[in-house]
């Protein structure tokens, strides 16, 4: 068995290895979009790491690290071949890596909540269940736009401005969740602006007498199963509690059903105190699958 570092002629066999292993662990698995390897093998926000584990030219394992200077963070995922009996070297390499190169940062790693050998080896290096995170989908029926409050608007992000109120935005409505660091609008606009799936028409702000209340930013990323996907939303703490947390997602269902599109999906962390949850159930959202992210404890 041999190693390299993937590159972008490797795509094509790290999707379909990324669907191997998760078709095997989940039959509601659906097809990863071609954005999922090309964005791991760019790097979210730093120099990426990322090592295959090959035998005769055949792909059998990937570890992907990405490093998050600003957090002082590494999320780290895992695929291989069903079969493949080496996953204690993957992730052994990986927790050399962070020790070697990254001294202190706290490492996350992300697994099919239905992957039993990953959670067992975790278990053994001294990680731990932090979050568990559910991806849930909802049938689209030809959905129409919700009408709006007369003091309201809902509008394309399309000029540098829009960019700069969102990243506002977001950074004010994700201020209290799990994990949230703030980031400059210099790094966070560039990585949502140039996501690889992004659908330039699918981001959306809402304004209330003329001041941003919320957001919704939809993707590409089920548009090769022809489905949608709502990537991100948020209304900010002044606005919360008056509905627009709903409307924007009736908005984004339209939108994705205006594209033909039968369903639409959204990951949303179940430790989430934001009654995200509850909204979800409300307008039809079923779990589809799940996902658990492990880490060290931290010493207190």
């Amino acid at each position: 068995m041999e190693t390299r570092e993937p590159t972008m002629d490797d795509v094509a066999e790290l999707r379909a290895l990324i669907d191997a292993q998760e078709s095997g662990l989940d039959d509601k698995h659906k097809p990863a979009s071609e954005a999922w390897p090309i964005e791991l093998l760019r790097g979210h926000y730093d120099a990426v790491r990322n090592q295959l584990w090959t035998e005769e030219g055949r792909t059998l394992a990937w570890a992907s690290m990405q490093p998050d200077a600003h957090r002082q963070r590494i999320e780290v995922e895992l695929f291989r071949q069903p079969g493949f009996d080496h996953m204690s070297e993957v992730w052994n390499w990986c927790r050399d890596t962070a020790e070697s190169e990254f001294p202190g940062w706290v490492v996350w790693v992300t697994v099919n909540y239905r992957d039993v050998e990953m959670a067992g080896i975790f278990a053994s290096t001294g990680y731990e269940l932090l979050r568990r995170y559910h991806l849930l989908t909802r049938p689209l029926r030809g959905e129409t736009y919700p009408d709006l409050p007369a003091n309201a608007s809902i509008d394309v992000i399309t000029t540098d401005s829009d960019f700069v109120d969102w990243h506002a935005a977001h950074q004010d409505s994700f201020s209290q969740h799990f994990g949230f660091t703030p980031r400059p609008a210099d790094q966070w606009i560039p990585h949502f602006r140039n996501y690889e799936g992004a659908d330039p028409d699918g981001r959306f702000l809402l304004r209330v007498n003329g001041d941003v209340a919320g957001f919704v930013s939809c993707t590409n990323d089920n548009a090769h199963e022809n489905g949608g996907f709502v990537d991100v939303l948020g209304v900010r703490h002044d606005f919360q509690g008056r509905g627009y947390g709903e409307l924007l997602l009736r908005w984004a269902f339209a939108y994705c059903a205006s594209r033909g599109f039968t369903d639409a999906d959204l990951a949303v962390d179940t430790g989430n105190a934001s009654g995200a949850l509850g909204l979800y159930s409300k307008v039809g959202l079923t779990t589809l699958s799940e996902y658990h992210l492990y880490a060290q404890p931290v010493a207190s």
